[in-house]
């Protein structure tokens, strides 16, 4: 394996590659960085629902992948494993801050100007509300899947939950949004 250049993101490596590479080339493990860190940051985000919270949680969870790096087996795919690092980092911190933050959640889909019409503004807040109150273990996975569009299969491998526990969860979280979002139909 040849070193390549990697400060323009030309490193054509696998990203199991680059990770194996890490403890010999900084650069290798910086590549990878590169190519994951908004996937990290979102991955995050939407669990603390805070954009500080979420930095601090993707530089830790890079900070323990560039540690781990070398127990890394590749049962997994190494994304799905910066998922997992991530997701449970993102998890210790809520239980540390007690608390679910939702206005940058909030700010961030509810669009403003002039044509912006009050009452769906007022739909997309109830409808985060809701969402918030949702317990973590039906949230996760509906965000996945309604937000970011995976599939079953691709929850299920994120989260490391049986494929039918994930359906049962987001059809669950699906019924209890109906339920808190009566009052809107």
């Amino acid at each position: 394996m040849s070193k390549q250049a990697v400060g323009a993101g030309t490193d054509a490596r696998s990203d199991l590659e680059l990770l194996r590479a890490s403890g010999s080339e900084i650069d290798a493990f910086a590549e990878l960085v590169r190519r994951h860190q908004d996937f990290v940051f979102g991955a995050a985000l939407r669990i603390v629902k805070n954009r500080a919270i979420a930095e601090e949680v993707s530089q830790e969870a890079f900070i323990r992948a560039y540690r781990g790096a070398s127990g890394f087996r590749g049962d997994a795919q190494v994304r799905s494993w910066l998922y997992r690092i991530t997701t449970n980092l993102a998890l210790n911190a809520v239980t540390r801050q007690k608390e679910f933050p939702s206005d940058e959640i909030a700010e961030g889909i509810v669009a403003v100007g002039p044509d912006h019409d009050a009452e769906m503004s007022e739909l997309r807040e109830a409808l985060l509300a809701a969402i918030d109150e949702l317990p973590l273990k039906l949230r996760e996975p509906l965000v996945l899947r309604e937000m970011d569009d995976l599939s079953y299969e691709e929850i299920a491998t994120r989260t490391n939950t049986p494929l039918n526990t994930v359906r049962t969860r987001i059809l669950r979280a699906r019924r209890a949004l109906a339920d808190k979002m009566e009052e809107w139909r």
